[in-house]
């Protein structure tokens, strides 16, 4: 399945987000950080990361048609 240009773009907020966590985990201001968190959220940020490397992009696909089926009523 192919996602849209919007659908990779949300992808690398959510990328941007946890990376953000990660530093904020690895470098706290008081005490020492958790390295199992950190190794957990860093393997998720790579298979989130390979997954946008890897994933296909419909650049055809325009944002009102990918908004009209996420939202579409039933």
């Amino acid at each position: 399945m192919s996602h849209s240009v919007e659908q990779v773009y949300d992808k690398i907020k959510v990328l941007h987000t946890k990376g953000l966590m990660l530093h904020r985990e690895r470098y706290k201001t008081q005490g020492t950080y958790d390295k199992q968190q950190c190794q957990y959220m860093l393997d998720d940020i790579r298979a989130l990361a390979g997954d946008i490397q890897h994933g296909l992009v419909d650049l055809d696909i325009d944002f009102s048609k990918t908004f009209e089926t996420m939202y579409k009523e039933k």
